[in-house]
């Protein structure tokens, strides 16, 4: 609720609650971030091919070991991008939210790539997945050291 005051014709805003920001997990806005960079261009098939004709360059320029990412049809576009347009959404929500239970739910997911792109690395992948891998690792890291403090609160 906003009052008004008379003499200037502003508008008062209520006070936050100032245990608001105490119960979000510390890196859990700023991990929702960094999954909205890295992962904005995977949401369409155009700025996703461009983004894996990037990292072909990359794995052949660096002479990298592991299977070299193929060129992907129509089909597994879609796929990629729809999981691309998820993940951003996921991110902004995220963004707009940073409450521990998405941000733990985030966590779990992060483990979990991190698992699907060890799997990956295991069977033969590019080493160019180890980028995402580290990026991964370090904001699950992050998430999580956050959420076990807010824990301790």
């Amino acid at each position: 609720m906003t009052t008004s005051t008379a003499a200037t014709g502003a508008t008062e805003l209520p006070a936050l609650h100032s245990d608001r920001a105490a119960r979000q997990p510390r890196w859990g806005r700023a991990g929702a971030i960094y999954d909205l960079v890295v992962t904005v261009g995977f949401a369409t098939p155009f700025t996703a091919a461009a983004i894996f004709d990037l990292t072909r360059w990359a794995h052949d320029a660096l002479a990298l070991p592991g299977a070299r990412l193929p060129i992907f049809g129509p089909a597994e576009m879609m796929f990629i991008a729809m999981f691309g347009t998820v993940v951003t959404m996921w991110a902004i929500a995220r963004i707009l939210r940073p409450e521990a239970r998405f941000i733990a739910i985030d966590t779990v997911g992060r483990a979990l790539f991190s698992l699907w792109m060890t799997w990956a690395l295991l069977n033969g992948q590019s080493a160019t997945v180890v980028v995402f891998l580290i990026g991964e690792v370090v904001w699950f890291s992050l998430q999580l050291s956050g959420l076990l403090r807010l824990r301790r609160r």
